[in-house]
């Protein structure tokens, strides 16, 4: 049997449409399943919870399809009880879906349907770990470690991140299927309005990366990060390593100058990209940033640490 968990509202209710023709064709495919509907934030994260609950108990694992966007994922992780008893699918109904784009998802979700109904044997990939050495101005209580599929982040990206999260224009831009470019307009305005900061960067290794003005620094599980920007173009979820992009002082014309470059990956070779490839690092930054998971962003910080959880999660693709 399949579990379905759905994000109706995600791309501004689409998820529910997308929703009705998997539905269509289970029942006429006379596939068993069950299916539960998120209906706040957090509660993506409360159901997973109750869903492991009640059937983690049998002795076949569960089969969980995710179907959302890569914050819904980021949720449906949090609430994992046992990574060894569930098999994880999922169907991308979001509006950046930078998870599905590194296993280039079909724009179809019959196609990503019936490919998740086919796997036989789960595919092990890895997930990231975040920790929070101290929290400032969250939203509310928060746990100090959070799991994330695609990326975690502190500085500029999560600034923007939060920015995306509050602006209203978000949800107009997806009934054009036009959401991810959001996070292409908050990105702009805040290169002319964010101070850098002097940004301490722990290898684990041993190695130290002292910048003076740093915009941002980003742990990467995949390639892709705010709506289709190629951060990590060398990156595999299957290789039990973090890739770490770290952008030093570099000036607002030069950003918007490399944004296109990133969309393919291109932007590594510029003298003020640095990238590393580790399996945890920490950063310390002078004052408290914004810190992301997977684009969601819950507080502030000024001292992370990041950590690569190899091969945990039993992926349906």
């Amino acid at each position: 049997m399949y579990y379905f968990l759905v994000n109706p509202a995600s791309r501004s209710g689409k998820g529910l449409l997308v929703w009705k023709k998997v539905e269509e064709y289970l029942k006429v495919n006379r596939i068993t399943y069950r299916v539960s509907f998120s209906e706040r934030e957090g509660h993506v994260q409360e159901l997973v919870k109750e869903i492991c609950g009640e059937y983690l108990e049998g002795a076949a694992p569960l089969n969980l399809i995710i179907m959302g966007g890569d914050g819904t994922l980021d949720e449906a992780l949090q609430g994992i009880v046992d990574f060894s008893r569930i098999n994880v699918g999922y169907i991308p109904t979001g509006s950046g879906n930078d998870f599905a784009k590194s296993f280039e998802y079909s724009d179809d979700p019959i196609v990503s349907l019936k490919h998740i109904l086919s796997v036989k044997i789960p595919r092990l990939i890895d997930i990231g770990e975040l920790t929070y050495e101290n929290i400032f101005e969250a939203k509310k209580e928060i746990p100090k470690t959070r799991l994330f599929a695609v990326s975690t982040g502190i500085g500029y990206d999560a600034a923007v991140c939060a920015g995306a999260m509050k602006s209203k224009a978000k949800n107009f831009l997806n009934r054009f299927g036009l959401g991810k470019l959001i996070y292409t307009f908050v990105g702009i305005r805040l290169i002319f309005s964010k101070d850098l900061h002097e940004t301490r960067l722990l290898l684990d290794d041993g190695a130290e990366v002292f910048f003076k003005k740093s915009r941002f620094i980003v742990g990467m599980n995949t390639k892709y990060e705010g709506g289709g920007f190629k951060f990590a173009p060398d990156a595999s979820c299957d290789d039990g390593l973090i890739d770490v992009l770290a952008v030093g002082d570099i000036e607002p014309w030069d950003v918007i100058r490399l944004l296109p470059q990133a969309m393919n990956g291109r932007h590594t070779k510029d003298k003020h990209v640095h990238m590393f490839k580790v399996k945890s690092f920490e950063v310390e930054t002078e004052k408290p940033l914004y810190v992301h998971t997977d684009g969601e962003v819950y507080a502030k910080s000024g001292r992370i640490k990041v950590a690569v959880l190899p091969k945990r999660l039993r992926f349906l693709y």
